[in-house]
């Protein structure tokens, strides 16, 4: 048991390993209130903002700033932005009034993080609106100050008090539809791939160390399976992996600031992966340990001598009753049988047995509160 607890103890580390990436953006310091890393506003852009944010935090009390980032680096836009909101301490401490609007290009992504002092008056449904209303129009068209001028008036009227006066949201069922974004699409789809194809490796990997060992050829010697079970491993991973590639692309593009999509599903595809690759796992034990192989021997040859007829079991003057054969830790051992008289042809009969076993810049919180969007 001892070799089979290793090998699945490797499996489930690889696919953690795997299904969760390390996401790990790396804020960039505080460099003032408009941070362009992407390269997408002039100086004339940053001048106009630059003029908003120290409006609205003069008169309106909101510490606001703006950060177009070159990419992701592989993590979610809400944990960027948390990331970048705490590194920053926008806002003041005690009243945590801090506002970052975060832009990505090259994902065409989005996100408005709050401070917990102004949840009551930005809530993450009004910030949903600006992103729809303000910004996804505007960016489509790249006029990123236009829009991000035209939102932060929003912002300031609602940090006023003046969201009631802009009527409800509008109905989600006329809203137009959100594009879908696919960046990345392929690469969900070749990490599924990859991912749920690992199990074969590292079984074949196990194979040629039971090679190395002779213990592929005296399992064909004793059993004559050949490379059936490989077939069968790869026909079974490799509909998991393009299933729930699928899904993966999918569904991430469908829902790309939504990632527990994505981790859910991953946790499906582990499920479903773990428990068919356990037989396969047992039979790999086999080929890493000594000890293991020579049990799974003993119990296939008693399964062998259980089909045999009473006729074939009495070989060479030995009885192999199956009913009488106990399975200790190495092998099997028979059970002592009291010799019977009157042989025939003068020969006495007599019984054998044999036994066998084995050894085993202010200091203003995030609220988590906000809205995302892609454009």
């Amino acid at each position: 048991m001892a070799g089979l607890f290793r090998f699945v103890l490797l499996v489930c580390l690889v696919f953690a390993s795997l299904g969760s990436p390390g996401y790990a953006f790396d804020a960039p310091a505080f460099q003032g209130d408009v941070l362009d890393e992407a390269g997408v506003l002039d100086e004339a852009d940053k001048a106009a903002l630059l003029a908003r944010i120290r409006i609205l935090r003069e008169s309106d009390g909101v510490w606001a700033a703006i950060y177009v980032a070159r990419d992701l680096q592989g993590d979610t836009i809400e944990n960027a932005t948390v990331k970048i909101f705490e590194k920053w301490k926008l806002g003041l401490a005690g009243k945590d009034n801090g506002l970052l609007i975060m832009i990505v290009p090259s994902a065409r992504q989005m996100r408005i993080e709050v401070g917990y002092g102004l949840e009551g008056f930005i809530t993450d449904v009004f910030s949903n609106r600006i992103i729809n209303e303000q910004f996804k129009p505007a960016f489509r068209e790249q006029r990123y100050t236009d829009g991000l001028l035209a939102g932060l008036e929003r912002l300031a009227a609602a940090a006023r008090g003046e969201v009631q006066a802009e009527g409800p949201p509008p109905d989600p069922v006329l809203a137009p539809p959100q594009d879908i974004n696919w960046d990345g699409a392929w690469a969900r789809f070749g990490f599924s791939l990859g991912a749920n194809l690992m199990p074969i490796l590292l079984y074949l990997l196990a194979r040629y160390y039971g090679r190395i060992k002779g213990r592929v050829e005296q399992e064909k010697k004793n059993t004559g399976t050949g490379l059936g079970e490989i077939k069968t491993m790869f026909i079974l991973f490799s509909f998991f992996g393009v299933f729930f590639g699928v899904f993966y692309a999918v569904f991430g593009a469908a829902f790309a600031g939504e990632p527990d999509i994505l981790w859910v599903l991953m946790a499906v595809n582990g499920l479903f992966a773990g428990l068919f690759v356990l037989p396969f796992a047992f039979k790999a034990s086999s080929y890493l340990s000594a000890d293991v192989f020579r049990r799974q021997q003993a119990r296939g040859r008693l399964l062998r001598i259980k089909k045999r007829s009473s006729k074939a079991r009495n070989i060479f003057g030995v009885w192999f009753d199956p009913a009488q054969v106990s399975v200790s830790g190495g092998g099997t051992m028979p059970e002592p049988r009291s010799s019977s008289s009157g042989s025939s042809s003068g020969s006495g009969s007599s019984s054998s047995s044999s036994s066998s076993s084995s050894s085993s810049s202010g200091g203003g919180r995030s609220g988590g509160g906000g809205a995302s969007g892609s454009w």
